[in-house]
C-alpha cells in the first residue's frame, strides 16, 4: 500500500464523544420542559447532600442569599439542613417579597425551621465558618457587581482566605457562565462548584478555572436531548476512545499501514521545536516520521530518536506523505512562506501550527490557500495567534474563547484548536472543551509536542475532529499522570516520555 491510498480516515473516526455542555438559555429552555418539578427544591437538596457527606451536624455553615434563582437555590439547602440538625446561618441580600414562588416557598421553609438570618451584614472579621455557600448570582449574571455585592463577595474571597471552604451553587458568582469571563472587578473564588442540570461552558475555559474549584454535576434528574453541539471531553471519554481504538486495531498492522507524517519546520536556532512535533508523533504510534528543515546545514540525524528522517524543506515538500504538520519553529521568512504555499496546495491532511499561522495571519494569498482546502485541515493557535488571525486582540479572543474557536474554524473552513486553560476545539458546527492537563504544560516547547501528536493521529486515519479532540485530551492527559505522581515542574521533553505510558 502506498502512502497516497492509504486507508480511509473513515477506519478510525469515533466520533465527537463527551458530555454535553449548555448555555444558560439552553438549561433554561431544559427547565421550561419540566414545568410541574421543583427545581430550586432538587438543587437545594444536591447541595444539602454535598456538604452533609463532607460535614456533621456541628459544622458551621453560613449561606450567602442573592436576589436570583441562586439566592433560591441557597434557601432551599438551608432549609434541608436545619431540618437535618445543621444550624446554618443565612446572609440575605436579596428581598423575599421579589421571590418567585418556588424561592417564596424555600424561604418559608427557612423561616419555619427557625434559622440565624443576617440582613444585609457580612461575615464578621475574625469569625470563619467551616462552609460558606456562595447563592449570590448564578447563570444570568451579565454586568458587574455593585454596593453591597461587591463587599460580600470580597468578604468571602477573605474568608475562604483564612479557612473557610466555599461551595458555589451553579457557577461561581462573578463568572459569566456562558463565556467563563469574570464579569467585573470582583468574583468569587471557589474551592468547590455544584452546577445544575449540565455543565455550562463558562466554567470549563478562561478565567473561570481559578475560580471553579473542584467542579461536581447535580443533573437534578432531568434528561438532555441527545444532539449537543457543545460538549465537554475529559479522562473517562479519553480512556473509553483509547479502548475502542484498540479493540478496532487491526493484527497485521506495519508501518505502511500507520501511515507517514512529514513535519516541516526548524529554521536555525529553532530546532527544538521540530525535534519535539516529531518525537512526539512517533511516541503516537504513526508508522514513520520524516522533519523537513529549513535550516542550513540541518542534523541528519536525531541521536536521542534515530527512527526520524531528517532531510530539507524544500525536498520534503515535493513529496506526498500521509499528512503534514507545519510551522514548528518555521520562522517568517520568505523561504518559509513558499515551503507552505507548497504544503497546503497539497491534498493531504495538515495540522497548521504556530509560525506557519503567522504566516497566513500576514498574507490574504496563504489565507485563501487554507480556506480553499478540500482535505482535513486543523490549526493550532495559542489565543495571541488566533488574535492575529481573527484581526483582533488577544483579550477579546480570552473574553469569550468558545465564539473564537468557532470564528476561526468558520473563518478558516477547518478545524480549531485554541490552545489554553481548557482547551476550545471546534469544527465550526461542533465544539468540544476540553478537561484534562495543568499547569505542568504551561512551558516552551509543549505546543510544539502537541501539534506533532495531532499529526500522528491525522496520519493513522483519524479524522480532524477526533485527532483534535484526543490529541489535546492525551496531551493533558500525560501532565495529569504526571502531576498525581508528584512531579512539580516539567519540560515538554517530559510529555514525550509519558506517552508510552498512554
Amino acid at each position: 500500500m502506498t502512502e497516497s491510498n492509504f486507508r480511509s480516515t473513515a477506519a478510525n473516526s469515533i466520533g465527537v464523544g463527551g458530555n454535553a455542555v449548555l448555555t444558560a438559555t439552553e438549561v433554561r429552555a431544559v427547565e421550561a420542559r419540566y414545568p410541574d418539578v421543583d427545581m430550586m427544591r432538587r438543587a437545594g437538596r444536591a447541595a444539602f447532600e454535598f456538604l452533609r457527606e463532607r460535614t456533621d451536624t456541628n459544622a458551621t455553615i453560613t449561606l450567602v442569599i442573592g436576589p436570583g434563582n441562586n439566592g433560591g437555590d441557597a434557601l432551599a439547602c438551608a432549609a434541608e439542613l436545619a431540618s437535618a440538625g445543621y444550624k446554618p446561618a443565612i446572609i440575605m441580600l436579596g428581598d423575599p417579597a421579589k421571590f418567585g414562588d418556588d424561592a417564596a416557598s424555600a424561604w418559608d421553609r427557612v423561616l419555619e425551621c427557625g434559622s440565624s438570618i443576617i440582613h444585609e451584614r457580612p461575615i464578621e472579621y475574625g469569625v470563619r465558618p467551616d462552609w460558606i455557600v456562595d447563592g449570590l448570582f448564578g447563570i444570568g449574571l451579565k454586568r458587574p457587581f455593585n454596593g453591597v455585592y461587591i463587599k460580600i463577595a470580597e468578604n468571602i474571597v477573605g474568608a475562604r482566605a483564612t479557612g473557610s471552604q466555599v461551595l458555589a451553587l451553579d457557577v461561581p458568582s462573578g463568572i459569566d457562565a456562558d463565556t467563563g469571563a469574570v464579569v467585573g472587578d470582583v468574583a468569587v473564588a471557589a474551592d468547590h462548584t455544584l452546577t445544575f442540570i449540565a455543565h455550562k461552558p463558562g466554567l470549563l475555559t478562561g478565567a473561570a478555572l481559578d475560580y471553579v474549584g473542584e467542579l461536581h454535576l447535580a443533573t437534578l434528574g432531568l434528561e438532555l436531548e441527545p444532539e449537543c453541539k457543545l460538549r465537554s471531553f475529559g479522562h473517562e471519554d479519553l480512556l473509553l476512545q483509547l479502548r475502542l481504538i484498540e479493540r478496532l486495531r487491526a493484527r497485521n498492522d506495519h508501518k505502511g499501514t500507520n501511515g507517514t507524517l512529514a513535519v516541516v519546520g526548524g529554521a536555525n536556532g529553532m530546532l527544538g521545536a521540530a525535534l519535539l512535533a516529531a518525537r512526539a508523533a512517533i511516541r503516537m504510534g504513526v508508522g514513520k516520521v520524516k522533519v523537513g528543515w529549513l535550516a542550513e546545514p540541518f542534523p541528519h540525524i536525531d541521536p536521542h530518536m534515530p527512527e526520524l528522517m531528517m532531510t530539507s524543506a524544500t525536498t520534503l515538500a515535493a513529496t506526498e506523505p500521509t499528512a503534514w504538520v507545519v510551522g514548528c519553529g518555521m520562522s517568517i521568512s520568505g523561504q518559509a512562506a513558499r515551503v507552505l504555499k507548497s504544503v497546503l496546495t497539497q491534498a493531504r491532511a495538515c495540522v497548521v501550527d504556530a509560525d506557519a499561522l503567522n504566516l497566513i495571519a500576514q498574507s490574504a494569498d496563504l489565507a485563501t490557500l487554507i480556506q480553499k482546502r478540500s482535505v482535513a485541515t486543523i490549526i493550532t493557535p495559542h489565543p495571541t495567534e488566533a488574535a492575529r488571525l481573527l484581526g483582533c486582540a488577544t483579550p477579546d479572543v480570552q473574553r469569550d474563547r468558545i465564539r473564537a474557536a468557532r470564528d476561526l474554524a468558520k473563518g478558516y473552513r477547518c478545524v480549531a484548536v485554541l490552545k489554553g486553560a481548557g482547551t476550545v476545539i471546534s469544527d465550526g458546527e461542533h465544539t468540544s472543551i476540553n478537561t484534562t492537563g495543568n499547569p505542568l504544560l504551561a512551558t516552551a516547547g509543549t505546543g510544539d509536542v502537541l501539534a506533532g501528536m495531532i499529526g500522528a493521529l491525522l496520519a493513522r486515519g483519524h479524522s480532524a475532529f477526533d485527532a483534535a479532540q484526543l490529541g489535546v485530551a492525551m496531551h493533558g492527559a500525560a501532565a495529569d499522570d504526571m502531576r498525581k505522581r508528584g512531579i512539580k515542574r516539567a519540560v515538554a521533553s517530559d510529555v514525550i516520555d509519558e506517552l508510552r505510558h498512554l
